[in-house]
């Protein structure tokens, strides 16, 4: 047997601060009403209920058919400030959904909500609200709760909705962090644009010199120059470092705490430093205790490195084993 679970749950709604003043003044005038027959105090409890209600209905109309969905940043990065979108698409022909909030769930714990002034009928608006991971890792996304108060604040209705998702927070990246320079090795992995012998024109010509071949000499700009100029080619070279992360938790650590903060500041060099290099053209490998990263050549995006170490984790060596059971068939 199979069970399926609803992706929406049903609507819910609870009286605000305000709506229970008004339940109460509201029960109050009903009281007087009945007690002194009075035809005016009916006519004010009537107008006090019919408020009740057009709150009720209108705040169903503002819900119905009103489709919420998030839209997660390409990158999320630890101590840094991230924006979230929340989509909402209003397929109701004719009425406009007014005054709506979306409280996202992020590992368990609301977050600020995104808010709708007013969407349109058949149209589709964006909202976004502000999140800072403390931590890097993954991250869990669960449900999406859809609330509003209108019209008169008086009963806050609202619903559910299933959207579990995940995402990985990259570790903090440093401001100020060293990185020497590279020589580069002969090799293919990430070429490093430089002037010399090769087999790649670089675009730029020099005048000829002595002992230059023969082959080399670029004929149109001879002719539009009037003296003989020879190609510039790049040098067939290439640069590639490896950046290690110690992960090892030392045996006998007794202040493992101060342990995990220098862990975690060594893998936010990682990431600031393969950043810089990547950037200047250098291949960058991580390679820790139980792994070892892409190797992701020069001028590409770091994400698959930043994977690596937001994913990263410590590993004990010094677990105790379990013993071996012996047979007391044998043990004798």
């Amino acid at each position: 047997m199979r069970i399926f679970r609803r992706r929406r749950s049903r609507r819910k709604f609870r009286l605000t601060r305000e709506g229970r003043l008004f339940l109460f003044v509201t029960i109050g005038v009903g009281f007087a009403a009945v007690n002194t027959a009075n035809n005016l105090l009916y006519l004010v409890l009537g107008l006090l209920l019919s408020l009740l209600l057009v709150s009720g209905v209108l705040s169903d109309l503002a819900l119905w058919k009103l489709r919420i969905s998030r839209r997660l940043p390409a990158r999320m990065f630890a101590g840094a400030r991230s924006v979230v979108e929340v989509v909402a698409l209003n397929d109701k022909r004719w009425l406009a959904s007014v005054s709506v909030e979306a409280i996202d769930e992020i590992d368990g714990a609301d977050v600020e909500p995104a808010r709708f002034l007013r969407i349109a009928p058949g149209e589709t608006d964006l909202s976004s609200y502000p999140f800072e991971a403390p931590r890097r890792g993954r991250i869990e996304l669960g449900s999406i709760r859809v609330l509003t108060r209108y019209p008169f604040g008086l009963i806050e209705k609202g619903y559910t909705m299933f959207e579990p998702d995940e995402a990985i927070v990259y570790p903090r990246l440093l401001e100020n962090v060293a990185t020497p320079p590279v020589r580069p090795i002969p090799g293919d992995v990430a070429p490093i644009h430089r002037t010399g012998r090769g087999s790649e024109f670089a675009g730029s010509v020099r005048f000829y010199r002595e002992g230059d071949e023969a082959r080399d000499i670029h004929w149109k700009r001879t002719a539009s120059r009037g003296e003989l100029v020879v190609r510039e080619h790049e040098e067939d070279t290439s640069a590639l470092i490896t950046l290690y992360v110690d992960n090892v938790v030392p045996p006998g650590t007794t202040d493992e705490t101060a342990w995990r903060e220098r862990f975690e500041h060594s893998i936010s060099e990682a990431a600031t430093a393969a950043s810089i290099y990547l950037a200047r053209g250098v291949s960058v490998q991580v390679q820790a205790a139980d792994g070892t990263s892409p190797l992701v050549g020069g001028g590409v995006a770091p994400d698959p490195i930043w994977r690596f170490l937001a994913l990263l984790k410590a590993v004990r060596t010094d677990t105790p084993k379990r013993p071996k059971r012996i047979s007391r068939r044998w043990a004798a």
